[in-house]
């Protein structure tokens, strides 16, 4: 069996519109903003993980901006779940630019007079789950789209996990039971940045065999470029007409257009380097 790969053009699916050219630029100046957001987190608080958040930057705005739809209702809202939570500036610096979260909130990032947290929690606006530890957003995941298909409502749920995190058994134990109760509703993305924390993830534990092994348990198996808007959204949309549960494959950099840290083991950075690329940009 082969794996479905979603190619680089404009398209949609049965369940989704293609990306307008309006749309397009808009996307891409959200996330240009929410970039050197992040990088200026740096100014205020030099333990984020600025290279996790980099690699996620695309994903979260083609999500939040394209395809997360609200509801009063929680069976009828779509649900986003950061199972990589370590990527909060990232979630942080999207959400802000929707207006869930004032921008100077990014500026007391982990302050005890500010509201963001190093990792997600509910009472931040636009936080569905409180993530930290890895591998339990897609048992939290599978829950929710659970209940939203017994109360016969309309959300999905869209979970963004890690290639390193795959490591943890839960995930294991997790991708089996989201077949079994045939979860159409439920979309997750697995970011391949190649790295996590103790180094290259091909060094530690090879991740090239995971699709196969996602598509043998009864998912529904999708690759995308995890920087390429279009891409993305072909990738959801295609998603949509799947009547399982699907994973999406994302190739992403870690510390994506930040050369101190890009495409490397390193997680963090200094303000200086914050700055030079801030008067360089």
């Amino acid at each position: 069996m082969g794996i479905d790969i979603v190619p680089m053009e404009k398209g949609g699916g049965s369940d989704g519109t293609p990306i307008s050219i309006e749309e397009l630029d808009k996307l891409r100046q959200v996330a240009e903003k929410a970039r050197r957001n992040v990088i200026k987190m740096l100014f205020y608080d030099q333990t984020i993980h600025v290279g996790s958040s980099l690699s996620s930057i695309e994903i979260l705005t083609t999500l939040i901006f394209k395809h997360i739809r609200t509801d009063s209702s929680l069976v009828n809202k779509d649900w986003l779940i950061l199972s990589k939570g370590h990527a909060a500036p990232a979630l942080y610096a999207v959400l802000a630019e929707k207006g869930y979260i004032k921008e100077e909130e990014l500026w007391r990032i982990q302050d005890i007079t500010g509201l963001l947290q190093g990792h997600p929690e509910t009472f931040i606006p636009g936080v569905d789950m409180s993530t930290g530890s890895l591998g339990q957003g897609l048992s939290f995941g599978i829950g929710v789209a659970t209940g939203i298909k017994m109360a016969n409502g309309t959300g999905r749920v869209y979970v963004i996990m890690g290639d390193g995190e795959q490591d943890e058994g839960e995930i294991w134990e997790a991708m089996t039971h989201a077949v079994v109760r045939n979860l159409d509703n439920l979309i997750a993305f697995i970011e391949m940045n190649n790295f996590q924390l103790d180094g290259s993830t091909d060094e530690i534990k090879p991740k090239n065999f995971l699709p196969k092994v996602w598509e043998a348990v009864g998912w529904k198996v999708l690759n995308c470029d995890g920087h390429d808007f279009i891409s993305i959204t072909n990738a959801v949309n295609e998603a949509y007409k799947a009547s399982k549960p699907v994973v999406i494959f994302a190739k992403t950099v870690r510390g994506k257009g930040f050369p101190p840290i890009e495409n490397t083991h390193k997680q963090r950075s200094s303000p200086d380097d914050a700055r030079k690329y801030l008067l360089n940009a």
